[in-house]
């Protein structure tokens, strides 16, 4: 694995050992990104940073943080990546000391402009997005690229929690597999289909209606 594109592409980064994460592969990331870069509700490109310049990104089920390192080497502001099998974090941790990138505390203040900085959120998924929009955390683009086989039981998460940390106008990039419908109540503007793998690019563009229970 490593970095395909931006101020790092080519720097090498290390997946999880096992089967228990499946990081998506170079090619399909550089397409994805490059699909990415070509939508103008994610085009942001601010005095040269790169394409994704401006965004505070979120990566949920991060894995080895593949998808928020890679949007941080295109000019994303932050990222938070969350994840919680303890190899995954771990590679994901050491990828971002590859490239250089420090890891801070959700309160800290932002850095600099065209200083990126990870927040790593090791733990479930529901309760660090509950957490995120009690404390009113907001996200522009966001990664989402849960188990394949879990994803039915996933989206009502997605669809439950992530409506309450999007600015209007946030970018969506979902993994499934191919044939799996995304599902989520947000403007789709982009499917593609890279083998096994189907991607799904979505625009939230005013908050989605309700669905299920509230968060506890």
């Amino acid at each position: 694995m490593r970095v395909v594109g931006g101020a790092w592409r080519g720097r090498p980064l290390q997946a999880p050992p096992g089967r228990g994460t499946r990081p998506t592969s170079d090619k399909v990331r550089e397409a994805m990104f490059d699909v990415l870069g070509a939508l103008p509700e994610a085009r942001r490109e601010l005095a040269g940073r790169g394409p994704l310049a401006g965004h505070e990104a979120l990566d949920v089920f991060a894995g080895s943080g593949a998808l928020g390192i890679e949007a941080l080497s295109r000019g994303a502001d932050a990222c938070t990546f969350v994840e919680s099998a303890a190899p995954a974090l771990r590679a994901l941790r050491g990828n971002l000391v590859r490239v250089g990138v420090p890891i801070v505390r959700a309160e800290d203040p932002p850095g600099a402009p065209g200083e990126p900085r990870a927040v790593v959120l090791a733990g479930d998924v529901r309760r660090t997005l509950a957490a995120d929009a009690r404390s009113g955390t907001r996200y522009t683009l966001v990664f989402a690229d849960p188990p394949y086989d879990e994803y039915e039981q996933v989206r009502p998460v997605l669809v439950r929690l992530l409506e309450r940390v999007l600015v209007p106008g946030a970018v969506l990039v979902v993994e499934s597999a191919a044939g799996t419908a995304a599902g989520l109540p947000w403007t789709v503007v982009r499917e593609k289909r890279y083998g096994d793998t189907q991607v799904t690019f979505l625009v939230a563009e005013a908050p989605p209606p309700a669905e299920g229970e509230a968060a506890s």
